[in-house]
Parts: C-alpha cells; structure tokens; sequence
C-alpha cells in the first residue's frame, strides 16, 4: 500500500473518531479554544498536496476542492471567533477528576453570560454535561464596575460538596453542576414527597440528596420527630447531625435543611433546574 494511501487512511480515522466524539458529546479539549480550526486546515492542506501531486486526477478538481472548503473554514473560525469563548480547569480535591468551564458574555443593552462544563479525567478528552450549562442574564443599569464572567460565576468560590458535584455562589444565587447527573440528582417530585412524609411523621421515610442519607424519625412517646442526616465516609455535602425539616427558600431558589445540630440552615438542593 503506497504512502498516499497510508495517509488517507490515518486521516479518514482521525476525522471518523471527532465526528464520533461530537455526535456523542465527547470533545478533545486543547481543540476547543478554536474549534475544528485545526482539522479542517489539516484536511485541506493535507488533501491539496496529494491533489496536485496526484496523476490520476486533474489539477482543476484540487483548486474546485480548496475554492469550496476555504469558505467553510472561514466561516467555522469567524464563529469561533464570534463566540470568544474562555476556558478555565478546577480539580476536584476528591481525586483526579476535573471540572473544565467554557464561557463567554455577549452585551446589548443588558449583559449574559454563558457557561458550558465538561467532565474530565486526565485533561484530554471531557464530556459535555448536558442540561447542567448556565445563562444568566445582569441588567446594564445592575451590573457593577469591574465584574467579569468569572465574577458572575463565583469562580475561585466554588466549592466540591461531593466528589460530583461542584457549588457556584454566582451573581444569581447558588448554583449546582453535578458531573454525574443520573447518579447524583433527584426529582423536586421526590424531595416533596418526602417533605410531606416529614410533615406527617412517617417514621423510617428515607431520600439521598448530594450524598446524604435524610431519615425521619418519630418518638411516639415525646410526639417528637426529626431529619437524620448521615453519609458514607463522610462524602456527603451536610455533616452528619439531626435537623428538624426541610424548607423551600424562593427568594434563594433552594431547598434548605433547617434547625441543625451544627448550625441553623444548609443549603440542600435547587428548587429549578439549574439554567
């Protein structure tokens, strides 16, 4: 098999596994501050110099070829480029699981911000966390002096409550971006259910929430009743202690344990998605 070959070949595979990668949420992340920049200008350079080098195929059909796919590049990197997306890494402290953020503003009278999150193991290839990005509007007349997109997240603020799950105190209260989403959420219909079983002292009633393990417990001989909080290796986002029920906060979005043992309030969960 001739080197031509060889090399048609390798690029092919190279650019079946990003089109795999992309389909599935899958991204090479030093690739992402400009796009697919760089694979397509492998592509048309690489297949331009076996174009013109080629006997078999007429010099005309490589200049129809780069004539069609100069455009397309140019295109992609002014969106790139549109966009003006950054990027920052936090590590969680738990192991060598990371959290990598894409963000960008874009202003027009009032200013929003974007954030993306990728999971990532070793800082190479992340996955998108789907439904877990975040848009958040300031009003022009609202937004202070020297506030940037980092600002507005709470970057360098966040806190690891579990191994997989990371807290922002952004501009618009606390959000949550959970790197396993199916094993760490629960449904609002859930954790209503169980505050009416609170409310109604349904001894033993039991909830998982960010790695804590919530049990009513009710002393018919006292008629009182109260929240057991415990974890596992103390992986849970509230230490253990009792707490005496569950309220919603609207004015703060959130779910908040009250009445604990080590102090008033916890913030447990958020009431809405977190968008």
């Amino acid at each position: 098999m001739t080197k031509t070959k060889w090399t048609l070949i390798f690029l092919s595979v190279i650019d079946l596994m990003l089109i795999i990668m992309y389909l599935t949420d899958y991204f090479i992340l030093f690739l992402k501050p400009t796009g697919y920049v760089i694979p397509l200008v492998t592509n048309i350079i690489v297949l331009a110099v076996i174009g013109f080098r080629s006997k078999r195929y007429h010099n005309l059909w490589t200049i129809v070829g780069l004539i069609l796919s100069i455009p397309i590049l140019l295109i992609h990197g002014f969106m790139v480029w549109l966009a003006d997306y950054s990027y920052t890494k936090i590590d969680s402290p738990h192991n060598q699981q990371s959290l990598v953020i894409e963000y960008s503003h874009f202003t027009l009278g009032e200013t929003t911000y974007f954030y993306n999150f990728y999971k990532t193991k070793y800082g190479f290839i992340g996955k998108l966390l789907n439904d877990q990005s975040i848009e958040m509007m300031v009003q022009g007349t609202e937004h202070p002096s020297g506030v940037g997109s980092e600002d507005i997240l709470g970057l360098k603020r966040e806190k690891w409550i579990t191994k997989d799950t990371v807290r922002f105190p952004t501009w618009q209260g606390i959000k949550d971006v959970y790197l396993n989403p199916s094993e760490s959420q629960v449904s609002i219909e859930e954790i209503e259910v169980f505050i009416d079983m609170t409310d109604n002292k349904v001894n033993g009633e039991t909830i998982t929430i960010n790695g804590n393990h919530l049990t009513v417990h009710y002393d018919e001989t006292s008629g009182q009743s109260w929240i057991e909080v415990t974890n596992d290796y103390d992986d849970g986002a509230i230490p253990s202690q009792q707490c005496s029920r569950i309220v919603p906060n609207k004015e703060l979005g959130y779910y908040m344990l009250e009445e604990c043992t080590h102090q008033w309030e916890y913030p447990l969960y958020p009431m809405i998605e977190n968008r």
